[in-house]
Order: structure tokens, then sequence, then C-alpha cells
């Protein structure tokens, strides 16, 4: 599945200017209900080949943005506290990526943007079939720092850090006061910064964006309009892909869910 792509694909020489090979197609958007801890109204993948992604048709000024986590690595897999550790993805993240690729393969877009750490740049790289160099490197869009807990199982951090006080909705308790970490305000305002960026970078055209949970969790709240806590009541599994429709302004004009991977619920949140 990361070999030859379905169809080519805009790539930094196209920002700037409008590639009409580059249309968004397929059939009118819908906007979704938003999905909450617990619920099950993904748009799921369902069988192999390629299948693009559906998009709306933008108008002049308008914005696709578009956000897919990335693959799976061993901290997820392990149940320990990421944050700013820098690995790459495991194997079956891996596999997740290129199952993601062939989900997605065909779909056009003009730009991708990634974290700077490894597991979302090789996430994008396979994704996009673009190679690293191709990609914008932003640290606006890093995973939230979560300080001295960083690598730590959930009973570890209980048993050093027992002063840690948790935010909890539905299965995941989120840690509001982690030692040396950065609380969920301030993400919350690092996420509208990027978001704001990269409307006047970007604006009117398709961006791919890949990063992390918490990141992705604040950036989907600020273009919703919501506050740091409200943000946390929706969480974002393994390659799963949001879309949002925005209009000249940045106001949302529709929102989609697709779980690019069917088993990525396997390794939920924590």
């Amino acid at each position: 599945m990361g070999g030859g792509r379905g169809r080519p694909r805009a790539a930094l020489g196209s920002l700037g200017r409008s590639d009409p090979s580059l249309k968004p197609g397929g059939s009118a958007f819908e906007a979704t209900g938003s999905r909450h801890h617990g619920r099950n109204d993904r748009d799921r993948a369902t069988g192999g080949g390629t299948h693009v992604i559906e998009q709306p048709e933008l108008r002049e000024g308008e914005t696709l943005l578009t956000t897919i986590r990335h693959g799976l690595t061993e901290l997820n897999r392990d149940k320990r506290v990421g944050g700013r550790i820098d690995v790459p993805l495991i194997d079956e993240g891996r596999r997740q990526a290129r199952e993601a690729a062939a989900r997605f393969d065909g779909t056009p877009f003009d730009v991708a943007i990634s974290s700077p750490l490894r597991r979302a740049i090789e996430t994008a790289t396979i994704v996009t079939g673009l190679p690293e160099d191709a990609l914008v490197i932003d640290e606006l869009c890093t995973e939230r720092s979560f300080g001295a807990m960083e690598g730590l199982r959930p009973v570890e951090v209980r048993e050093r850090y027992p002063e840690v006080r948790y935010l909890r909705i539905g299965h995941i308790g989120y840690s509001l006061n982690p030692p040396g970490g950065e609380p969920f305000p301030e993400l919350h305002e690092r996420a509208k910064r990027f978001l704001a960026r990269t409307l006047e970078r970007f604006g009117g055209r398709r961006i791919l964006v890949f990063s992390h949970q918490n990141f992705m969790q604040q950036l989907h709240g600020a273009i919703r309009g919501l506050d740091p806590w409200t943000s946390l009541e929706y969480d974002i599994l393994n390659c799963e892909l949001n879309q949002f429709h925005l209009g000249p302004g940045g106001e949302l004009l529709g929102h989609r869910v697709v779980q690019l991977v069917p088993d990525a619920a396997k390794h939920p949140s924590f």
C-alpha cells in the first residue's frame, strides 16, 4: 500500500496559485454530528481499495482543513504518557498508516503540515506519499507537554505525583496540572495561534494537518468555538480523519469524521 499513488497530488510547489487539476470532487458535503466519548457514529472504512474521501466544493475564500492523528507508537501500545517524547511508529502503526493511505489515496490536497515529532512526520509521509522535505513542519502543532509525567504509566504517575488532579471524561482521565507540563488553557491558546497562522498562510486551500490527540482536541475545539474543557469531550483515535469546511472568516460550515483504520479502537486513549 505504500507504493505508487492513484492520482497526482499538489505539493508545496502549488502554493500561491490555483491548480485546476485538483478541484474538490464528490457530491454535496454533509455536516455530521459531533462524536463524543463512547459514541460510535464514525464513518468507518469498510473494505480495501482506493476510496477518495468526499470533499465539499470550495467557493471563493473557503478552506478545507483536514486533520489526521498519527499511527500507533510503543507509548500508545504500552499506555505510557507520550507528550514530547519523540518516538517513531511501531510496525502496527505503520500498518495503520498504510491502511489510511489506501483509504485516502486520490483525495486532493494542496499543503500538508506536520508536527515536528517523528510519529506525525512518518504518518504524514506514508499517507500523502510526499517526502519529508515537502511537508510544512510547524512547532505550534506539536503534542502537549506533560512535563515530568512523560514516559510513565498512569499508576506510576499516581505514585510519584499524587498532587496531579484529573478531569475524567468517559474512560479517560485528563491531567490538569502535570508537573512542569502545559496546562490545557495554554494548549488551547497555542491551538488558536496555529489555526490563525495556518489560515493566514494557506486559507482558501485544502490543508492537511498531521498531529496528536491532545493538540488536535484543542484545535478542533478552537474551530468550534469551544472552551478548553468542552474540547476534551471529543476523543480522537490513531489515524482518525476530521474534515472541517471553513468559511472565509473561519466560521465552521461543515464537519465530518472518517475512521480510516477500522480496528483503531482496540488501542483506546487512556
